[in-house]
Parts: structure tokens; sequence; C-alpha cells
């Protein structure tokens, strides 16, 4: 995690990989207010954290709910690490593994984040339908940033 270089009276990162030193800066970014962090090191490895804003649903766009019909429950499939967010195995020729309106089993696999050669899968975590896909194919992803939102199946 964090060490201090006492030559130099800094804090010293040796794995910027450490999902215990990413939720720890996570934590900490959420709690100060700020959005982005993004740290860099001389010898050229580097970090950014960015975390979503929660739109209201007026500057979201989304259709107020009419009175007496229950709201669709909506959860948001996550990325486990920061990377570059893949629809499909990237050895196969095939199809990505999720597309809106797709029906996920619990566990399905809906993509991968890409760390360098490491393959990290996204899965769902219960039955549902996709109601929106939030990034593309190529993308960037950091800690904790929302890949989809699901919708119980029905």
């Amino acid at each position: 995690m964090l060490k201090r270089d006492r030559a130099r009276g800094a804090g010293v990162i040796d794995d910027f990989s450490d999902p215990a030193l990413i939720s720890m800066l996570s934590e900490w970014l959420e709690a100060s207010g700020a959005r982005e962090l993004e740290i860099a090191t001389a010898d050229g490895r580097a970090l950014k954290i960015v975390l979503d804003a929660a739109p209201s649903p007026a500057v979201s766009g989304e259709k107020p709910v009419a009175p007496g019909v229950p709201p669709a429950e909506r959860h948001a499939v996550k990325a486990p690490l920061p990377g570059r967010f893949r629809d499909r195995h990237p050895s196969a020729d095939a199809v990505p593994l999720s597309g809106k309106g797709g029906r996920l089993e619990a566990g399905a696999l809906v993509g991968f984040v890409e760390i360098g050669p490491v393959l990290l899968p996204v899965r769902a975590s219960e039955t549902a339908i996709v109601a929106e896909i939030h990034v593309r194919a190529g993308d960037l992803v950091g800690y904790g940033d929302t890949i989809l939102t699901t919708e119980a199946a029905r």
C-alpha cells in the first residue's frame, strides 16, 4: 500500500492495482466532495479515479413514475478495478456478452475489465434485464464505475 520514503519525506505507492489502496483512495475522494483524483509518478506509473455523479431524475432525463405504479427496481453492475472495458473476450470472434434489453442470469458474464494482460470478469449479481449500458467496448473505467444498469426480471 502506501510506504513512507524517509529520505524524501514523501509517501511512496508500490502497487497502484492494490484493491485496498483503490478502495481507500475512493473513500477519501468521496468524503472530500471531489470527483476526480489523478496520481502520476516519475517512473511513468499512474492512477486515475473518477467517481460517478448521482444524477437527479430531472437532470438525467428520466420520466417520473405515475402515482400508484411501483418503479422498476434498478441495480448497477460496477467495474471491479480500473482498466479498459471489453464487452467480449478479445481472443474470440464473439458477439457482445450483453445488450440493452437482454436477459441476464445471476452470475452471467457481462464483460471484462482489462488491466494489461489480465482480464477481470464483470458478472451480473442477479437475474435481470439490461436497462442501460453506460460504457462502450474499449472505454477506460475506474474502480466502481457503473458498467450497466439492470432492472429486475419479471
